[in-house]
């Protein structure tokens, strides 16, 4: 029996296997890491063709973007080619081997659009006109490829169209009443551009002059179309305004493009016209738009406690003037350059009476952009200079450009009154709508400050997302 247990106990010959076997695990596990090692540069080679394909990608969306913010029509890109927009495209200074990108647009008319876009589906209902847009969003998709890696990147990209603007100042609300109580003033709807010095901050050190094409020439004042209901008689917006002009002085400072013949400029009477893109719901929808646009913030202005822009006394215009109200409010407000146009949007309170200024401006300001003034006045008693869009809107309003100032505006300047029975009957006393009393008030229309707004602030992309 011992001998047996002996035996069995005995440890002679197991160190060979032993070391056999873990030889054999050692070699499996170098092997293994000789593999894994190999596979490194692939798995690195891999990634960094798929960072440099979603890159590639990235550029395809910038330049769609720059191409959609060029064209005021996306209908033609919708419908051709099904809104394909490019096509192994390389990037600008760079061969195919470099990576290429494709980009394409489609109507936001899809099943579940509405929650990348955040607005109904266009058309109302799925399947909508694929190859029209009526609401300003789009869906843009934009590959890269690089090295044999595919990358797939989606955006929406939206606008706010501007109106169609008819004429260097234009009234398209229910009211036109209006007065200059001197000649130092001109509206003139002729097309203006930057000349020189055009990226100076410094307003003063640019010059301009008329756009070689006059093919985007305004009428020197748009209302629109009808009779105005509180004028006893009635008569139309078109005689309304056409009653201030009543010297010859006066009818010389309106200049324009001539109703009766579109292609000749005029001034006086024959460019004071109604103008079916100047109308109370396009200018509402388009300040609904600007309300609600993601950037946009929108700053109170009470009776209580009205909005002041206090800018330089002396020496140069500021774009950054101090914004009070005599209640707490003192801040920099940053108005803009033709480089950053900016969109300030105050909003006033209901007055009957018409005597609110929402907003005054005192000293010297210059900015580039939207200026909107809602249900209250905009009252200039310093000297103002802007590029782009200036609005007055809503309920007992008026642009009131006081006595010694001194304001020059390229670009478009609505005064929008949106009630007719201020004072309650057609036999009021008139709260004018438009004010010129200033020492001097040039009103200038410019198609390159509305583009250069359109472009620059009324654009965005949102809901980046890779696919």
């Amino acid at each position: 029996m011992r001998s047996h247990i002996r035996a069995v106990r005995d440890e002679k010959g197991v160190a060979l296997p032993l070391a056999l076997f873990a030889l054999l695990m050692l070699t499996g596990l170098l092997a293994a890491f000789l593999t894994m090692s190999g596979m490194e540069p692939s798995i690195a080679a891999n990634l960094n063709d798929v960072v440099r394909a979603r890159y590639v990608a990235e550029a395809g969306v910038e330049w769609a973007f720059d191409q959609l913010v060029l064209n005021a029509n996306w209908n033609g890109v919708l419908a051709t080619n099904g809104g394909v927009m490019a096509s192994g495209q390389t990037l600008p200074g760079f061969t195919p081997e470099f990576g290429t990108y494709a980009a394409q647009i489609r109507n936001d008319n899809q099943n579940g659009d509405p929650a990348l876009t955040g607005l109904p589906l266009d058309g109302g209902a799925v399947g909508g006109n694929p190859a029209t847009d009526t609401n300003g969003a789009v869906i843009l998709t934009a590959s890269g490829t690089y090295g044999g890696v595919t990358r797939q990147i989606q955006v929406v990209v939206r606008r706010v169209p501007i109106p169609p603007f008819g004429g260097a100042y234009t009234m398209p609300g229910v009211q036109v009443d209006w007065l200059a109580t001197n000649t130092n003033f001109n509206s003139d709807g002729r097309d203006y551009l930057c000349a020189t010095n055009c990226t100076n901050t410094d307003f003063a050190q640019r010059t301009y002059g008329l756009a070689p094409n006059q093919a985007k020439m305004k009428y020197g004042i748009a209302v629109q179309p009808g009779s105005q209901q509180n004028s006893n008689p009635q008569i139309t917006y078109e005689a309304r305004v056409e009653q201030g002009l009543n010297s010859a002085t006066k009818r010389s400072n309106v200049i324009g493009k001539d109703q009766t013949n579109p292609s000749d400029t005029t001034t006086g009477y024959n460019t004071v016209a109604p103008d079916s893109g100047a109308n109370p719901a396009v200018m509402q929808s388009f300040l609904d738009a600007l309300a609600s646009f993601s950037q946009t913030t929108v700053l109170q202005s009470t009776m209580a406690c009205p909005m002041v822009l206090t800018g330089n006394l002396t020496g140069t215009y500021t774009s950054t003037p101090t914004l009070t109200n005599g209640c707490g409010v003192n801040q920099v407000m940053d108005l803009g350059t033709r480089q950053n146009p900016k969109l300030v949007y105050l909003r006033g309170e209901l007055d009957p009476t018409s005597t609110f200024t929402g907003l005054r401006t005192l000293n010297n300001i210059q900015g580039s952009g939207i200026l909107v003034i809602e249900d209250g006045d905009l009252r200039t008693r310093g000297n103002l200079q802007w590029d782009g869009i200036v609005i007055v809107t809503g309920r007992y309003v008026s642009s009131i450009f006081d006595t010694g100032s001194n304001t020059t505006i390229f670009g478009a300047t609505v005064s929008n009154e949106t009630v007719w029975n201020e004072g309650g009957n057609q036999n009021q006393t008139p709260y004018y709508d438009g004010w010129f009393g200033a020492s001097a008030v040039n009103l200038r229309y410019s198609q390159e400050a509305i583009d250069l707004v359109q472009r620059r602030l009324l654009f965005r992309m949102s809901t980046w997302r890779e696919l």
